[in-house]
């Protein structure tokens, strides 16, 4: 039974304007509960009996939040205005240690079975996906026969032309993850660093989010190996370390109530359409 969760909560929220100018997109009311709350009280419901927060801007609203609910772990990522989620769920690494988790946004709603579907799902490595519910920012999904991701992209026609399957909805923001796949995505990413490194004079890919290298790990492992081989390993992370691919299975709930909220227009439309108490 996995017990811990991990809420990536480090962005600024700017496509928010005002509304995040003095405390962070996670505390946004929905249904006049902060989004982040929601979240928490859903994931102690379900069992999870130690949530690590990764933060950045205006962490001090989960710090706080850590005294009063004796389940948070708050995990700062101090280069969160430059980076993107994956550099700040490699921060998180100490705090997870070996652990299994979930993996989660801070800005989504969504009803307890989302949980309860990847708790009951015997896959080690699990995307949560429904079909398409957003007017905008969707995030499509293609997996194979077999049910594993097959590609994540933006764009519905990348996914046709690269993977010849339509998608088959869209990313809801929340994953299952065993401890070996998030190695081989920490593995992965500081990699890629080194790639960033060796062609771009030392630049980091600075944006990339954990969404981009759990489909590498899903997908296409080996051509991670392949850079170490070629450029060499970083301490922690030699090439030995990274797997060959680790299948993520798909798991498509079709009734499922949830609502990613990215600004105002999104915040709107849910609390019209979006029925969560």
């Amino acid at each position: 039974m996995i017990e811990t969760a991990v809420i990536m909560a480090a962005g600024k929220g700017t496509r928010f304007g005002s509304m995040t100018e003095t405390k962070p997109k996670g505390f946004i009311e929905f249904k006049g509960i902060p989004m982040v709350i929601r979240s928490i009280e859903n994931l102690i419901s379900a069992g999870i009996k130690k949530i690590i927060i990764g933060t950045g801007y205006h962490r001090e609203w989960y710090d706080n939040l850590a005294e009063k609910y004796p389940q948070i772990q708050t995990v700062f990522s101090p280069r969160f205005a430059e980076t993107n989620s994956m550099e700040t769920l490699s921060r998180c690494k100490n705090a997870i240690g070996d652990d299994d988790f979930l993996l989660l946004e801070s800005d989504i709603v969504y009803e307890q079975k989302a949980l309860t579907s990847l708790f009951e799902d015997p896959h080690p490595d699990i995307m949560l996906v429904t079909p398409v519910n957003k007017f905008q920012d969707q995030y499509y999904i293609a997996c194979d026969d077999e049910g594993n991701l097959l590609k994540c992209s933006t764009n519905k026609d990348t996914i046709l032309s690269e993977t010849g399957n339509e998608p088959i909805g869209e990313l809801v923001g929340i994953h299952k993850l065993s401890n070996a796949f998030y190695k081989n995505m920490l593995a992965t990413y500081e990699h890629q660093i080194k790639w960033e490194e060796f062609f771009q004079n030392n630049s980091y890919p600075e944006k990339v989010g954990y969404e981009y290298i759990i489909e590498d790990v899903a997908t296409w492992m080996p051509l991670a190996a392949g850079i170490a081989d070629q450029y060499g390993n970083t301490p922690e992370y030699p090439s030995d370390k990274i797997s060959s691919r680790l299948p993520l299975y798909v798991i498509i709930e079709n009734n499922l109530q949830w609502y990613e909220i990215d600004d105002e227009k999104d915040l709107e439309f849910a609390e019209h359409n979006i029925n969560i108490i």
